[in-house]
């Protein structure tokens, strides 16, 4: 099984920046960053059995925070409830509701539900929404790989991005089962773009030649506690959860913009697909 896109993360560390925490005293909250999204491939899939066209992705999510993400489940059949658990600096641990678990068929394992967005735009349409305050418009199109509860994931310790302190050096959370799933300090969460689902779905016809913008954020509905009571704006807000791959789409091709740590990429030419 190739395993590319963690070198892709690699490459954009550099454009990290974590928070200088100074001593942190009281509840350690995570503090959830999406990465930009990496190997972008235009491909057909089976959809309810019918042939469509998607668009493949690697996704990744960060916890930069002073206090890992942990998620329990309080049931073990149907749709579950899930609490987020809250640790101190003392060992005591404060439990608040936050969404659901729902099993994931095509993954055959339990997902979080609305953990992050996936929403794909034409380069002029994000560009207008962006001039007009993040007020005025629409996504073309949105993220597939959902449970039926908005965009849902596995939430576990895929990779280990920069270590830190309060970083443990192996992973924790490694089950996407109802029992406990999290992300720790300094690790990622991880959805490689050969994975069952990892896509938008585009419909009937391929995306006509031009330029897009690929836009993932985590935690859309601020249902996570990054903060006391999921007030503070620099921890909460999208603007602050967000990441953006532009591409431009050729003769069927998707090709990444270039960036100062990255050169662009395509695709069409050298990607593979694992065997299994």
């Amino acid at each position: 099984m190739i395993r590319r896109f963690p070198l892709v993360l690699l490459a954009v560390l550099p454009l990290l920046s974590y928070p200088a925490w100074a001593q942190v005293t009281g509840p350690r909250y995570p503090d959830l960053r999406a990465l930009p999204p990496a190997h972008l491939f235009l491909d057909t899939a089976d959809v309810n059995g019918a042939s469509h066209h998607v668009l493949r992705f690697g996704a990744a999510i960060e916890n930069i925070g002073p206090g890992p993400l942990e998620l329990r489940g309080d049931s073990s059949s149907g749709r579950t409830a899930v609490y987020q658990r809250i640790p101190d600096d003392l060992g005591q641990v404060v439990e608040l509701p936050v969404g659901a678990f729902s099993f994931h068929p095509a993954h055959n394992h339990w997902h979080f539900e609305h953990f992050a967005d996936y929403e794909l735009w034409t380069r002029a349409a994000y560009e207008a929404w962006l001039a007009s305050g993040r007020a005025a418009g629409q996504p073309g199109w949105r993220g597939s790989k959902t449970t039926g509860q908005g965009e849902s994931f596995c939430v576990r310790d895929s990779l280990q991005l920069e270590p830190r302190a309060e970083s443990p050096d192996a992973p924790v959370y490694q089950d996407c089962g109802l029992d406990l799933q999290g992300i720790s300090v300094g690790w990622a969460d991880l959805y490689e773009f050969f994975l069952p689902e990892q896509w938008i779905e585009l419909g009937d016809a391929p995306l006509t030649d031009g330029e897009y913008v690929l836009r993932i954020v985590a935690d859309p509905l601020n249902l996570i506690y990054e903060s006391p009571g999921r007030a503070d704006p620099q921890r909460e807000r999208p603007e602050e959860n967000e990441a953006v791959t532009f591409f431009t789409v050729r003769n069927g091709c998707a090709e990444e913009a270039a960036t100062e740590d990255m050169p662009s990429e395509s695709p069409c030419t050298d990607t593979e697909f694992p065997d299994e």
